[in-house]
């Protein structure tokens, strides 16, 4: 029974539709059909959305090398700013040599001191290296220890001038003098009198404060190749210390004098192409001890009882007292004065104040930090001061205050030298070491 229904449906036949039969017959000339897209190119919905997401994304990149250039721009321009000091041809050239030829590999440090009786005014960082001027050479070396160069002298109190690469060294007290573009001797002689101070900008001109008769004194300019370009006689004041702008064109002379049994410092500014003085200011019972002229036009002379500041351009002078304390340290770089004072004749807490001599002294100028011990020395490299305090070289951010680390420099230690933001070179007895923090 089975059998026999299922064949009967098997007999039955699949019926077939053709379409055709049930289409509406185009009219002669009508197209069979019309199908529209949408243009998904003019923003409509759909697909042309999608289409300018797709675009967008395709642009995105673009802004972000955009913006990604830009600030690339603004930090290597913040890094020159803040470097342009050490800016000269001779270091651009020294830079260029480094990248094709590669730094020299040293032992490492600790490196031996070539002579002795090095002091910390005469200990500087070269290149991201250090360098030293002792009682027989001037040397340096790189970040490896390896030397780069050393030239010896016959002065037997040497002292130590440096800018963009170029050193100014002379015999304080007598007349040798020596100017060197890193170890090649570019000018020396000796002086018709005994030498009292010095200076170097980094154009290569060279200026020296010269002993005269009865409490008289002279500075002389002389050009890069040794020449003598100008001199001025200071009759009624001796020479304490000088600076010169950037190239050589002006300078700032602190001269010392009595007047009815007290201490008279004065700031001499000189145009080398005029007779007479530009601008003058007194500063009464303040010793002038150094002098500085930043690239960004601050002057500063540092004093053992107040900080004389000044700009270039109007010469308009203003000093800042120490209201008593004690003069322990000081550093005129980076466009900027850096001086450490204390309430303690030895030992004691001290405060290292920052200044910047283009912005007028207020609540945030200086920047003042205060330290637990006694600030022995300081450097400056970049952004970042390094302050030698009680066996230790403190890194500080000068801009904000704040403390960034620390590292051991030794017993020992009586100057350093920042070779970069976190390490530093520390003056021994009789070596260079390094003190880096991580």
């Amino acid at each position: 029974m089975c059998v026999a229904k299922h064949n009967k449906h098997a007999e039955k036949k699949a019926k077939v539709i053709n379409l055709d039969d049930y289409r509406e017959k185009p009219q002669a000339g009508e197209p069979e059909a019309e199908v529209e897209y949408e243009d998904i190119f003019s923003g409509g919905d759909g697909e042309g959305r999608e289409g300018e997401k797709n675009k967008e994304l395709r642009q995105l990149p673009r802004a972000v090398y955009i913006i990604s250039l830009v600030l690339l721009f603004v930090i290597v321009g913040l890094s020159v700013w803040l470097n342009r000091e050490n800016l000269s041809w001779e270091n651009i050239k020294e830079s260029v040599r480094l990248q094709v030829k590669g730094e020299e590999i040293g032992d490492g440090f600790p490196v031996p001191i070539t002579g002795a009786n090095v002091y910390s005014g005469n200990f500087i960082s070269v290149d991201g290296g250090a360098a030293t001027l002792s009682n027989t050479a001037f040397t340096a070396v790189n970040s490896t220890g390896k030397e780069k160069f050393s030239v010896r002298h016959s002065m037997s109190r040497p002292v130590l001038r440096a800018a963009g690469g170029r050193y100014l060294l002379f015999n304080s007290g007598s007349k040798g003098y020596m100017v060197l573009s890193g170890g090649k001797v570019m000018a020396e002689g000796a002086a018709e009198t005994d030498i009292i101070t010095g200076c170097v900008c980094q154009s290569g001109k060279f200026a020296l404060g010269l002993e005269g008769s009865f409490g008289a004194s002279k500075l002389e300019v002389y050009m890069a190749d040794g020449s003598l370009q100008y001199e001025y006689p200071f009759s009624g004041g001796y020479i304490a210390a000088v600076a010169m702008n950037y190239d050589g064109t002006h300078g700032a002379v602190c001269t010392v004098s009595s007047e009815k049994g007290r201490m008279v410092s004065k700031v001499t500014i000189l145009d080398f192409n005029e007779e007479e003085p530009v601008a003058e200011f007194e500063s009464r019972n303040n010793l002038l001890l150094s002098a500085g002229w930043a690239e960004n036009g601050a002057i500063y002379c540092v004093g053992d009882t107040a900080l004389v500041l000044g700009r270039s351009g109007d010469y308009q002078f203003t000093e800042y007292s120490y209201q008593g304390r004690q003069l322990t340290a000081f550093e005129l770089s980076a466009g900027r004065a850096f001086l450490s004072i204390s309430s303690y004749e030895h030992g004691g807490t001290s405060t290292m104040l920052a200044f910047n001599g283009n912005e007028e002294l207020g609540e945030k100028n200086p920047v003042r930090m205060e330290m637990e011990g006694r600030i022995e020395d300081i450097s400056i490299f970049g952004g970042t001061a390094g302050v030698l305090m009680g066996g230790q070289v403190v890194y500080m951010d000068y801009i904000t205050g704040m403390e960034l680390g620390r590292a051991q420099a030794g017993e020992d230690a009586n100057g350093i030298a920042l070779g970069s933001e976190r390490r530093a070179y520390v003056l021994g007895v009789s070596e260079i070491r390094v003190a880096e923090i991580s």
